[in-house]
């Protein structure tokens, strides 16, 4: 049985299961959900599996992580991926916001929600650490969720592969880098 993490309104954000290879890699190997990432489309179910072995890992280790994404309605369908993982921008300590999911559930809400809900779940186990998006100048549509989602970039921060990195700064928000 799935480790649930929270729900929403319409969709339930679950722990990542040993089993879940194959919706990692129909998700993060399909080319349009990977317009804006830096490394490509994932090439294999190996290289799938191997992204699955770090989000568990980090579960483990951490108490918190990337989530499968699933609608209510449908739990044994994952939609998308969303979460938050630590991780470190110039040494310091930060949880790093993370979506994707299927180009048939775009434009539907289900990432900004997805996302609100890692981030209350964040907020609760790590409240003193900053949460960051890091995004493409050219991502538009994440740019825009970010903006949604109370997080700024007019700080100048980049990361060591070239995206703006976007520091949540909402009311109530954690504190920057």
């Amino acid at each position: 049985m799935r480790s649930q993490v929270s729900e929403t309104d319409r969709l339930i954000l679950m722990r990542p299961d040993p089993s879940d290879a194959p919706a990692v890699f129909a998700v993060h190997g399909d080319p349009a959900t990977n317009l804006h990432n830096p490394h490509g489309p994932h090439r294999s179910l190996d290289e799938s599996e191997a992204f699955l072995q770090t989000m568990l890992a980090d579960w483990t280790r951490d108490g918190i992580g990337y989530c499968a994404v699933a609608r209510r309605e449908d739990p044994e369908t994952i939609i998308g991926f969303s979460g938050t993982r630590v991780g470190h921008i110039a040494g310091k300590p930060m949880l790093n916001l993370y979506y994707r999911f299927t180009p048939s559930s775009w434009g539907r809400g289900f990432a900004e929600e997805a996302a609100r809900s890692a981030l209350d779940l964040a907020r609760s186990l790590f409240p003193d650490t900053p949460v960051v998006a890091r995004i493409r100048e050219d991502n538009m549509p994440s740019r825009r969720l970010a903006e949604r989602l109370g997080f700024d970039s007019s700080h100048g921060t980049r990361d060591a592969e070239g995206r703006r990195v976007h520091v949540l700064s909402s009311p109530g928000c954690l504190t920057r880098p």
